[in-house]
């Protein structure tokens, strides 16, 4: 994708982004409903169900997915690849940071009636917004050893049922509310491509001292 693209595109996942934090900030009448939705759209519970999304939900939790993290950037700098090492290690935890400061600054409560134990705030959703920009990454490195284009689609769908399954997870398990996982996505996506969209720029900057160790 082009740089101008990237841009275009981030911008208009923030504006998304924006619009549902409006109306979380506001209370409207759109979050009630697609909370509501979202809800019933997850339901039934049961106890089966419950111990299995447990067990899925942990695989998207930031704490692990930060670990698995550091493990690829450890990979990717033992195989020469020292500026991808830390642009993609920058990418998660910066913008963890990120949903840290919104987390703390909209100061949402979480959902009621929740089926595991959680605390912090509710929007937007840690879990989404990390699993989303791993899931990225891993794309991004995996895509350009694809020969072929059923094994590029293939690892697409993968990655999207992998996302769409921790967002499911986190309202399911009433960790989350819907526009909290909606609005991690739609930050998530927004941050990944702008922040790529300056990527040659900080590479340049990187390689010489990033070179030199």
């Amino acid at each position: 994708m082009h740089k101008k693209a990237q841009i275009g595109f981030g911008l208009f996942c923030w504006i998304l982004f924006g619009v549902l934090l409006f109306n979380v900030l506001t209370n409207s009448s759109f979050i009630h409903t697609l909370d509501g939705e979202g809800f019933t759209l997850t339901a039934p519970v049961s106890k089966i169900k419950t111990t299995i999304l447990t067990e899925l939900t942990f695989m998207g939790d930031p704490v692990t997915v930060g670990i698995i993290t550091i493990g690829l950037m450890l990979f990717l700098w033992r195989r020469g690849r020292a500026t991808d090492s830390v642009w993609y290690g920058m990418l998660q935890f910066i913008g963890y940071c990120l949903v840290i400061l919104i987390k703390y600054s909209v100061a949402r409560l979480r959902p009621p009636f929740r089926l595991i134990s959680v605390s912090g705030y509710s929007f937007p959703s840690g879990h989404t917004f990390s699993t989303v920009i791993f899931i990225f990454t891993l794309l991004a490195l995996l895509l350009p050893y694809c020969k072929v284009k059923w094994q590029k689609v293939l690892l697409e769908i993968v990655g999207a049922l992998w996302i769409i399954i921790i967002m499911y997870s986190r309202v399911y398990l009433r960790a989350h509310f819907t526009s909290d996982v909606i609005g991690a996505f739609f930050l998530a996506c927004g941050w990944w491509l702008l922040a790529n969209s300056q990527r040659t720029i900080f590479f340049h900057w990187l390689q010489k001292p990033v070179n030199k160790i």
